[in-house]
């Protein structure tokens, strides 16, 4: 029976770590052991005993001592620093583009880096953080299934301090609408969301305040704090602490307390103002109102943990504390979790955004695939550069062997050797990270108006972004050096001195399985990219069912341009521009809450499904162009019982064309602050109108959800009031057409801010993400691309320099240019091609589950992957066919001569 060799890797352990005067008298010992066992218990058990073995004769007595020289001697420093400098200024082609590759890599590193880090970074500023949590509550019975809000009752954030050891402190906020804030001396109304905080708000929040006390500055009732952005748009500067303020919908003005800095970028609180909660806490009914609030979702609920408290423990406590003291309705269940500060941001998907009116915008949530997605990404382009430099510094290792032989035979120990070579690594590292800090300088500005951030160089705040990109960019620059070094230094002086060619296959293995990754990772970001941009395309460019051009959207933000909305729309259709206007409550592709019911046919014995509500005029559908498939419109105020549905709420209720005329519906029940209530006072009363026509299904949400159940109720409802004006004009004169309709609406109410959008612009919105992600992915694509086709460029240079004598040989016996080519094109090729079969299926599972997001979205067709591949291999043999052309059409006579 032939006799197997043991692994080699473990009497390399082996050898590397014993004493030289035990090591053959150990290693022969494990070799006759190893045979007995193998002959015993066969190879495999063999291999696992000389494993343990190996690793139990690493201890004290027989591990050699080291034979690093310390680094303490200048003048060899100064030395290792003098010869890296050489080294790099002597080949200048392979150190251009090592220091080309890792410039781009830490260019796209840097830029997305600091992105990411902005995500996973916000609400840094509160120097408590890591105790601060928001209460969710989560609710389920009959009528409204389970919701999860971020929000909890008044007396739950009044008394957990006093009933759980665990609380240090709470502190509640509310959001219940938008009104006018005007200085009552120089009336100048600032439209402003209405948030309300209590008297704690500043001391869990440490806000940083300009001027005020935050103990005191929401204590007194009718006082207000105003962020330094409000206080300049209103009085033009800053020190206005005691002046006074006034909401159009209040008789009090409050005093003004205390002036906030602006909030950072990376936060999730986006108030201007808060107004003192013990001002309403005088209202009439709002103190008997609260006092009984264990258990609604009308407040947003911090709490303030003391050290080592258990998040879930606390929450466990709250929730008996509610259950205690709350009379829940028959069939209702709640319980409370506590969600850390830190995870607002990211990890808020599913949890409604509680606490404020439904006319208020939510808090915008960031997305953590995305930041998965681009953490991954800029770890990559900083790696790619790192193997280029690997497969540049190991190809051209058999140039230095005559440098290395002289310096071992002068009495350079292997330390030395990898020490000098690592010192080349950091040189180009450092050059290449100064260049793109400079890059990085400049691109700055427009990285910022296009992700929409704030990011500056070296504030406090980055320091510690940039402290963590520093080690991380050394460690790379450790690493790609570390293996050509260990690779360089390994040879034995006389071999080298006698002209011994590097040849190790496993050395050029790792090259290969190296080139074949940097591809993998660009063909995936190329696939990546390419379905980003079709569905980005897609969701930007599809039929949504309605006509979103030119359609002027103008909030209704006080009560006069509600009950006028006849004499304003009269005014506005005069205007020459104004092709059609309407009133609605919502408009389709709304940003903020849409209204939802119950709703089911008069005498069925089905239960109430949920519908969404739009309250319009009988213009609504010509002015966006819905198409009217069975019925009448609206016509008068007579209709005002009257309610046309989408064919997405036809299907639900089982109306078809022939029964649906005049259907009466039963609408008992409306959504208020995620649950549903009663619709009217008496709880046995339902709103029971009559479905007059079907409208086509439209897209009145984000692409990301299906088409729900839609009802079009008459604009005099009791479901839900206008707030809008749209408006329909042509494309010419713009502005001109913005003047009247303004002029229009001040005439209506000079207190009236006028507050438009295009329609277009706000849809753009939804998928305003979708649009940055895929932009910011498509640079760091070219850039891989870019990386990796440095690295091939400067391994076919080499390899065609390695194989001049064969080109020469090969053109003296008939060789033509073409064949010449293809000998050294195609082992690149070849690899190019293993990584587009590796990259293909993960691209594919990839994009697939990126796409599960959206309920509509394109299909990854074969045909991305096919030209995924094409671009690829295009670009990696047009990188190569540049050096194999050149050293193609070289004259053998030349080369022979040479040799």
């Amino acid at each position: 029976m032939k006799k197997s060799a043991p692994p080699r890797y473990l009497l390399r352990l082996l050898k590397a770590f014993c004493k030289p005067e035990y090591h053959a008298d150990i290693e022969g010992d494990l070799l006759e052991l190893y045979e007995r066992r193998e002959l015993e218990s066969g190879r495999v058990r063999a291999n696992l005993l000389l494993f343990k073995d190996v690793l139990f004769l690493f201890r004290p007595g027989i591990i050699r001592s080291a034979a690093i020289q310390p680094l303490t001697n200048n003048d060899m420093i100064k030395s290792y620093f003098t010869m890296g400098w050489r080294s790099l200024a002597k080949n200048k082609l392979y150190s251009t583009l090592n220091v080309t590759g890792l410039t781009f890599g830490i260019v796209c590193f840097l830029l997305v880096g600091l992105y990411v880090y902005d995500e996973l970074t916000f609400d840094n500023q509160h120097t408590q953080r890591d105790r601060i949590y928001r209460v969710i509550s989560h609710n389920e019975n009959p009528n409204n299934g389970l919701t999860v809000v971020a929000a909890a009752g008044y007396m739950l954030a009044e008394e957990s301090p006093n009933a759980i050891p665990e609380v240090e402190s709470t502190t509640r906020i509310q959001r219940i609408g938008r009104a006018n804030l005007v200085d009552p001396e120089n009336p100048v109304y600032v439209q402003e969301t209405v948030t309300i905080g209590d008297q704690y708000f500043l001391q869990v929040f440490d806000f940083p305040l300009i001027e005020g006390d935050r103990r005191t500055a929401l204590k007194e009732p009718n006082s207000i704090v105003i962020t330094e952005d409000l206080a300049m748009k209103i009085f033009n500067r800053v020190d206005v602490v005691n002046k006074n303020l006034l909401f159009d919908f209040m008789r009090t003005p409050l005093k003004i307390t205390g002036i906030l800095k602006n909030h950072p970028h990376n936060s999730t609180f986006n108030f201007t103002s808060v107004m003192s909660e013990p001002g309403r806490n005088n209202a009439d009914g709002f103190r008997q109102g609260v006092e009984t609030d264990w258990a609604s979702t009308s407040f947003t609920v911090y709490a303030l943990l003391k050290p080592q408290s258990n998040a879930d423990s606390v929450a466990s406590k709250m929730t008996r504390l509610v259950l205690a003291n709350a009379e829940l309705a028959p069939g209702r269940t709640l319980f409370h979790t506590l969600q850390p500060l830190k995870d607002v941001h990211l990890r808020s998907e599913g949890i409604v955004d509680g606490g404020r009116n439904t006319n208020v915008d939510s808090i915008p949530q960031g997305n953590p695939v995305y930041v998965s997605v681009f953490s991954v990404a800029a770890i990559f382009a900083l790696l790619i550069a790192g193997i280029n430099y690997t497969n540049l510094t190991t190809a051209r290792a058999s140039s230095r062997i005559k440098e290395i032989g002289v310096r071992k035979t002068i009495g350079a120990v292997r330390g030395n050797l990898i020490r000098q070579f690592l010192v080349e690594s950091l040189i180009t590292t450092a050059i290449a990270f100064l260049l793109a800090v400079i890059i990085v300088n400049l691109l700055l500005p427009p990285f910022n108006n296009f992700v929409n951030k704030q990011f500056s160089f070296f504030t406090a705040t980055s320091l510690r972004f940039w402290g963590i990109a520093l080690a991380l960019i050394v460690l790379v620059g450790v690493i790609s050096g570390g293996y050509a070094a260990l690779l360089l230094s390994r040879f034995n002086p006389v071999a080298l001195l006698k002209g011994l060619k590097i040849r190790s296959g496993s050395d050029f293995t790792v090259r290969k399985v190296l080139v074949v990754f940097q591809f993998t990772i660009s063909t995936i970001m190329i696939i990546g990219t390419m379905v980003l941009l079709m569905q980005v395309r897609y969701l930007n460019n599809s039929d949504l069912g309605f006509n979103r051009d030119l359609m002027l959207v103008i909030d209704v933000n006080v009560g006069k341009a509600r009950s006028n909305f006849e004499w304003v729309k009269t005014e506005m259709a005069k205007v020459p521009a104004v092709q059609h206007v309407s009133v609605t409550s919502r408009v389709p592709g709304e940003w903020k809450t849409f209204r939802r019911v119950k709703v089911k046919k008069e005498g069925s014995s089905s239960e109430h499904q949920i519908a969404y509500v739009i309250g319009a005029d009988p213009d609504f559908l010509a002015t966006y162009d819905i198409k009217l498939l069975n019925g009448r419109n609206f016509q008068n105020e007579s209709d005002s019982s009257a309610i046309l549905i989408n064919e997405t709420a036809a299907n639900m209720l089982g109306l078809t064309p022939a029964d649906f005329n005049d259907q009466v519906v039963d609408i008992p029940v409306i959504a208020r602050n995620s649950f549903f209530v009663p619709l009217y006072n008496d709880v046995n009363a339902s709103f029971k109108p009559r479905v007059v026509g079907i409208v086509n299904d439209f897209h009145f949400q984000s692409l990301r959800d299906k088409i729900q159940p839609l009802i079009i109720a008459y604009n005099n409802n009791p479901i839900h009031g206008i707030d809008y004006y749209s408006v329909k004009i042509s494309p010419h004169n713009i502005q001109s057409t913005l003047d009247k309709l303004k002029a229009i609406m001040v005439a209506n109410d000079e207190r009236e801010p006028f507050e438009y959008h295009f329609l277009d612009d706000q849809l753009a919105l939804f998928y305003i993400e979708d649009q940055r992600s895929q932009t910011i992915l498509s640079w760091v694509a070219i850039a891989s691309v870019f990386i990796a086709c440095l690295g091939l460029f400067g391994l076919a240079t080499y390899a065609a320099e390695q194989r001049l004598k064969e080109i020469g040989v090969r053109k003296v016996l008939g060789a033509n240019v073409v064949s010449l080519i293809t000998l050294l094109s195609k082992d690149f090729v070849k690899l190019v091609l293993v990584a587009c079969c590796i990259s293909f299926p993960i691209a594919w599972w990839g994009a697939n589950r990126w796409l599960e997001e959206y309920a509509y979205h394109v299909d990854v067709t074969w045909w991305v992957f096919a030209l995924a591949g094409v671009l690829a291999t295009g670009i990696a043999l047009l990188t190569v066919s540049y050096q194999a052309i050149k050293t193609a059409l070289v004259n053998p006579v030349e080369i022979l001569k040479s040799e």
